[in-house]
């Protein structure tokens, strides 16, 4: 079974490819826009696999939580290959991408937003039950140095507590575990916490 990753929702643009049982990965530049890299780290990636497109059966892709202009590259270059290549994706969300890659029984996912927001994933046996966007005050009212969290980003001080730190999470044990989730492309949608900015000055609502 061959399965091409991406995620393009963090700083670094990440590429993987399950080929059987081999793992690849390419992690892109995290000071070059996703646009500039990703179609050439999906074109590296499938050289060093010797494999062509024609031979991927599934598709996963990153669908947020993140930053908005990576979240909307990488379903777009996951929704038209899956296109051309008439396969399914299988989408995956950011903060349970972080929780699967823990080495500890985490108790918060958290990665960090815009000024003093943060993206909070609450885990329930393993797994990211529910989401949502908070204020630091309010994060910290529900923390103590005793709570388990793991993130992205290095916020230990900010939230003075213990955070295993997971930079650049791999994708293929979540793929793996969730290839009953392959939906049709046209299924696929960006999963955002916040507005944008431009959005909120609208008066918009999530």
């Amino acid at each position: 079974m061959n399965i091409l990753c991406i995620n393009t929702c963090l700083k670094q643009s990440y590429v993987s490819l399950i080929v059987n049982d081999t793992f690849y990965e390419n992690v892109g530049e995290g000071n070059i826009q996703h646009s500039i890299t990703l179609m050439q780290q999906i074109d590296d990636i499938m050289i060093k696999a010797n494999i062509d497109k024609s031979q991927l059966d599934y598709i996963a892709v990153c669908v947020g939580t993140g930053s908005f202009t990576g979240i909307r590259i990488g379903i777009a270059v996951a929704k038209g290959l899956a296109n051309a290549l008439n396969l399914k994706i299988i989408p995956i969300d950011t903060l349970s991408l972080i929780a699967y890659n823990t080495l500890s029984d985490c108790q918060l996912c958290v990665m960090k937003g815009v000024a003093d927001e943060y993206f909070v994933g609450f885990i329930e046996n393993n797994k990211v039950e529910s989401m949502r966007l908070m204020k630091e005050d309010e994060l910290k009212k529900i923390i103590d140095k005793s709570t388990k969290i793991c993130s992205c980003d290095n916020i230990a001080n900010e939230l003075n507590c213990e955070i295993e730190v997971i930079n650049i999470p791999k994708m293929n044990k979540i793929v793996l575990d969730n290839l009953d989730k392959a939906i049709n492309s046209t299924d696929v949608k960006p999963m955002y916490l916040r507005l944008s900015q431009a959005e909120m000055q609208k008066g918009h609502k999530l």
